[in-house]
């Protein structure tokens, strides 16, 4: 009985000892990560290695400063000016006064590892979850609220929009940086499309206040509409369409589009834009709705007779 105890005490002592050693080498560990990302020029080095790797496409990113935080550990960089290339559009570059990545515990569903990404554009907070799988990465943004006016320069000069949206998308890109799955739903309450030029003609402010827009793709390029509504009881326009948009990677504003539904005008905005009846007289009405299709692209919307 008392060599019983013996030999169980010892193994006792003998599995202290391993978990010390093994502490020991963890905490070894960490204090040479530490020393490493706190004193080595990995801002530098990333700079050298951006600029070689992508030489010749257009794409090259800047930033003044990338520093490890240790509480809550992330990636800090600051002052970061994106080429509009690197989003395959022309215009003006985007600056970021500081972007925070934050790394989370790992993630399952997809697989592999997740990040949270916060930062500002033109003034708009953003703060977009990613995750890094095995051949494809995952985009998500949880019911974030956007002024739309603040990401103007974003949508050019050619087309005005107020009002603030709500966001949650789901997008998943595969190696290729292909779309390989969307889920999108975005809603507002006091969507304004302000006074502007549209095609030749003058528009008056328009408070349209809601809009909802439900899509999703589940046979990439095509995205399929299954909501577009503008509009309510006190809008001096409402329309209601859906259908689908064969999305063109690197030029979404020549996307084939293909959407059926309707639209009805309020008499005060017939009374601002006597020609309205005058450009649907070709349609047919249905309980006060002109029913119409959209053909053409996105960029440039044709509408004809269903």
């Amino acid at each position: 009985m008392a060599a019983s105890v013996e030999i169980s005490s010892l193994d006792n002592i003998n599995y202290k000892s391993k978990i010390k050693i093994i502490f020991y080498i963890l905490i070894v560990f960490f204090l040479f990560v530490f020393a490493f990302m706190s004193y080595y020029p990995i801002g530098d080095k990333l700079k050298v290695f951006l600029k070689s790797n992508l030489k010749g496409t257009g794409c090259n990113p800047d930033f003044d400063e990338i520093r490890m935080e240790w509480i809550m550990p992330k990636l800090v960089i600051s002052d970061l000016k994106l080429p509009a290339s690197c989003l395959g559009r022309t215009g003006d570059t985007l600056e970021f006064s500081h972007v925070t990545l934050n790394y989370q515990l790992i993630n399952f569903a997809p697989f592999g590892l997740p990040f949270r990404l916060d930062t500002e554009l033109y003034g708009q907070p953003i703060t977009v979850y990613f995750v890094q799988g095995l051949g494809q990465r995952m985009i998500r943004m949880k019911d974030q609220t956007i002024a739309l006016s603040r990401l103007q320069p974003l949508l050019g000069g050619n087309f005005k929009l107020a009002g603030n949206v709500t966001v949650d998308l789901n997008l998943t890109v595969g190696s290729n940086n292909l779309m390989k799955g969307l889920s999108l739903i975005a809603e507002s309450k006091d969507l304004q499309i302000p006074s502007q030029s549209i095609q030749g003609f003058t528009a008056p402010n328009l408070k349209i206040n809601t809009l909802r827009v439900e899509a999703n793709s589940e046979a990439p390029p095509r995205i399929n509409v299954d909501k577009l509504i503008l509009g309510d009881a006190d809008s001096p326009l409402r329309a209601n369409f859906k259908g689908r948009i064969d999305l063109q990677e690197g030029a979404v504003a020549f996307s084939p589009i293909n959407l059926a539904g309707e639209v009805a005008f309020s008499e005060t905005f017939k009374q601002q834009l006597p020609l309205i009846d005058m450009m649907f007289q070709s349609f047919t009405q249905k309980d006060g709705f002109y029913q119409i299709r959209l053909g053409g692209t996105l960029g440039a919307p044709k509408p004809s007779a269903p």
